[in-house]
């Protein structure tokens, strides 16, 4: 595993994949950024937990280009599961003025079995168009919360519902199908306002 904190690299050896299986705490500092990689792996599972009252940004790079893969925005006290290849690192932003502590399980998956079971996924992007975070909740996947004028990758299953919360309420913006075509653009800020009048919600 190998964790990068400002301009320091450290390298940690770690032994057997009973290590990696146990959940364990990262410190993000505040206003710096965290990366993390597991190169022995071709594909890996993270669980993450943001244990800090406010939102962090998870973003997967390219490992050889910095090029940005997917990403989201991990809402204050969300958790969350990301998949992670092997030609990509994960990278955890703290824009907050306290050090952030999030709890990280990872788990090494079968990447043949990962691609086969991805097959009838739909690879698109969510914009998020306004100067206001919005949280989403993605049932079994993900609670994104998008970061202000910013886009998140999203690689979902036709079926999937992609819902907000209003006054402990849920209800759905959209539900993911065959109209959506790989690498689409849906900008959710203007669905969730036409959402919201539909619904009579302020």
């Amino acid at each position: 595993m190998r964790i990068c904190i400002a301009n320091i690299t450290v390298i940690l050896l770690l032994l057997g994949h009973l290590v990696l299986a146990q959940k364990s705490s990262l410190a993000i500092p505040a206003g710096g950024a965290v990366e993390l990689d597991y190169p022995n792996y071709e594909m890996y599972e993270l669980q993450l937990k943001n244990k800090l009252g406010k939102g962090i940004q998870v973003e997967v790079k390219n490992k050889a280009t910095g090029e940005f893969v997917r990403g989201f925005g991990l809402g204050p006290l969300g958790s969350v599961e990301v998949m992670v290849e092997d030609t990509s690192k994960i990278v955890f932003t703290n824009p907050a003025n306290k050090t952030a502590n999030i709890t990280v399980k990872v788990t090494e998956m079968d990447a043949t079995v990962v691609v086969q079971d991805n097959t009838e996924r739909i690879s698109f992007k969510l914009i998020n168009s306004s100067s206001a975070s919005i949280p989403l909740i993605i049932p079994n996947v993900m609670n994104p919360n998008l970061s202000p004028n910013s886009t998140s990758g999203v690689d979902l299953e036709p079926g999937q519902e992609i819902l907000f919360r209003s006054k402990g309420k849920r209800y759905v913006i959209f539900t993911v199908d065959s109209s959506i075509k790989e690498g689409a653009k849906i900008d959710v800020y203007e669905l969730l306002q036409a959402r919201k009048r539909e619904l009579g919600l302020k």
